[in-house]
């Protein structure tokens, strides 16, 4: 049997009944041993962002991205001339 590679997190489940279904290869994933106490905390929703990261990925159409990297290729083409010819 193989242990799964580790994750950054575990997604738990609680039951109407209040138990809680977690895997044991999960857990031995994320090196936890038999034995071990864990406490779980609430997720909590926030309505607002703490980070960026990530907020405008797939915004932008890819096409785009590559005009503008094309136009900031052809303006420093330019520079390069202009100053290459000032000396």
């Amino acid at each position: 049997m193989s242990t799964p590679a580790p994750q950054d997190g575990l997604d738990v489940v609680v039951n109407a009944d209040g138990g809680v279904i977690v895997s044991a290869d999960e857990l031995a994933g994320l090196g936890v041993r038999p034995g071990a106490h864990l406490k779980l905390v609430a997720q909590q929703k926030s309505s607002t962002r703490k980070s960026l990261k990530g907020a405008l990925a797939g915004a932008v159409p890819t096409e785009v991205i590559d005009d503008f990297i094309q136009g900031l290729d052809e303006s420093k083409a330019e520079r390069r001339a202009f100053y290459g010819a000032m000396q």
